[in-house]
């Protein structure tokens, strides 16, 4: 097995003897830690990760092709990850996401709930409306 070594980038500036030493005397530190922490062994790209990526990138700290380039992926990956999980959340970037089905029963659950409870409620404003003879808000029927 083989590691990557970091990539170089597009535009290094020439290194003269002064900025030698500086880059010696001062460690390097990556814009994205946490998600390089161990970048010496190779990495799954986890849901997690993905995720604090894409934030990093919302947030403005990156830009997407700074990202492609730093961890060596395509931009239409990134974009990809960006719009799955701005349309559906963590849940998305996921390599084996949870049953679909599953979501989707939970959801109806709660919407139907939901519709049971705003249901009650205009039953219990239609009768406390007529109790009171007043006529019913527009939209509303007996």
């Amino acid at each position: 097995m083989f590691t990557v070594a970091a990539p170089i980038p597009l535009l290094s500036p020439t290194l003269t003897p002064e900025t030698s030493a500086m880059s010696k005397s001062k460690p390097h530190t990556q814009p994205h830690a946490e998600l390089d922490a161990d970048a010496e062994s190779p990495q799954r790209w986890t849901a997690k990760r993905k995720a604090a990526l894409i934030i990093e990138i919302l947030q403005g700290k990156t830009t997407v092709a700074e990202v492609a380039r730093q961890h060596a992926l395509t931009l239409a990956e990134i974009e990809q990850w960006k719009d799955d999980f701005i349309t559906q959340g963590t849940e998305a970037l996921r390599s084996h996401p949870r049953d679909l089905a599953q979501q989707f029963e939970a959801r109806e659950k709660t919407l139907l709930a939901k519709v049971g409870e705003l249901a009650l409620h205009v039953d219990i404003l239609k009768k406390a409306h007529r109790y009171q003879g007043k006529d019913l808000p527009e939209g509303i029927s007996w």
